[in-house]
C-alpha cells in the first residue's frame, strides 16, 4: 500500500474516461442534404468554414468537434426545433455535444452579423438594388421588401401570455427586409409573437430612419410590404380592392 502511495501517482484520483464521439456517418444526396439542413453542402461548407476560428479554439481533447458537424448539429435544430437529446441521437452525438453546438454557431453568427446585414446607404448600392428589383418585376424604385416572420419558442415563464400570436402559439415575431437577392439588409428579432408588424416597423430603428431621414422616392427609394402595414411616403402597400389595370 506504501508503495502504492508512493509510486503509482494516479491512486486516488478520479479516472478520466476516454471521451468517444459516436457520430454516425450518412451519404445524402443533394435534395436529402437541404432538406435536412435548410441548405446546400457547399453552403453548410462555407458556413462551417466561415465560422471555424470561433467554433474550434484550442483544446486538449484528442478528438475535439470539427466546425461542420457543429454547423450541422445548429442548422438541424433551427429547421425542425426537435428536441436535443432527439438531434444528437439521430446524428450519433451526445445531447451536451448539440447545445454546446447550437450555443457557440448561434452566438458565433451574432458576432459576424453586422459584417454582413448592411443596410445600403451609398447612392450605389441604393441604385443597384432599384435596378435589380426593376429587372424582377418592372417596379421602379424599391429598395427592399419587408415581412415579419413568427419563429417558434417555448413559452418563457413571465409574461408567457404576450408571446402567443394570433395562431395561438408561443412565437417572436421577426421582420425582415431583403433586397432583390433575398439577401437580408435589416434584421429585428425581439418582440413577441402578440405584437403586429406595423407597430414592430414602427419602433425599429430602420422605422425611425426613413421616417426621419427619407428623402422621396427617387433619391432612397421605397419598400414593399403587404396589408399588415400603413403605407407611407417609404413603404407602399397593394390596393385592396383594385379596379383597373
Amino acid at each position: 500500500m506504501a508503495a502504492r502511495l508512493l509510486f503509482d501517482v494516479n491512486f486516488g484520483r478520479r479516472q478520466r474516461k476516454q471521451r468517444v464521439y459516436r457520430h454516425f456517418h450518412f451519404e445524402f444526396d443533394a435534395d436529402e442534404y437541404q432538406q435536412r439542413y435548410r441548405f446546400s453542402q457547399e453552403t453548410v461548407q462555407y458556413l462551417a468554414n466561415l465560422l471555424k476560428p470561433k467554433l474550434c479554439r484550442p483544446t486538449m481533447r484528442s478528438q475535439s468537434l470539427v466546425a461542420i458537424r457543429q454547423v450541422e448539429m445548429a442548422l438541424r435544430y433551427y429547421a425542425t426545433g426537435d428536441n436535443m437529446k432527439t438531434i444528437g441521437d439521430t446524428m450519433g452525438f451526445h445531447v451536451s455535444s448539440v447545445c454546446r453546438s447550437v450555443r457557440d454557431v448561434s452566438q458565433a453568427l451574432v458576432d459576424i452579423a453586422e459584417d454582413y446585414i448592411m443596410w445600403p446607404t451609398s447612392a450605389d448600392e441604393i441604385n443597384n438594388i432599384k435596378r435589380g428589383f426593376y429587372s424582377i418585376a418592372k417596379f421602379p424604385g424599391v429598395i427592399g421588401a419587408v415581412d415579419g416572420t413568427h419563429v417558434r419558442i417555448i413559452g418563457p415563464s413571465l409574461h408567457e401570455n404576450v408571446y402567443v400570436n394570433r395562431e395561438g402559439y408561443n412565437s417572436l415575431n421577426v421582420q425582415g427586409i431583403c433586397d432583390h437577392q433575398g439577401r437580408f439588409i435589416n434584421v429585428v428579432a425581439k418582440w413577441p409573437g402578440s405584437n403586429h408588424d406595423s407597430f414592430i416597423f414602427r419602433e425599429s430603428d430602420v422605422g425611425a430612419f426613413l421616417e426621419t431621414y427619407h428623402r422621396g422616392i427617387d433619391r432612397d427609394g421605397v419598400l414593399l410590404g403587404d396589408g399588415g402595414y400603413a403605407c407611407t411616403r417609404y413603404l407602399l402597400i397593394p390596393y385592396l380592392r383594385p379596379n383597373s389595370e
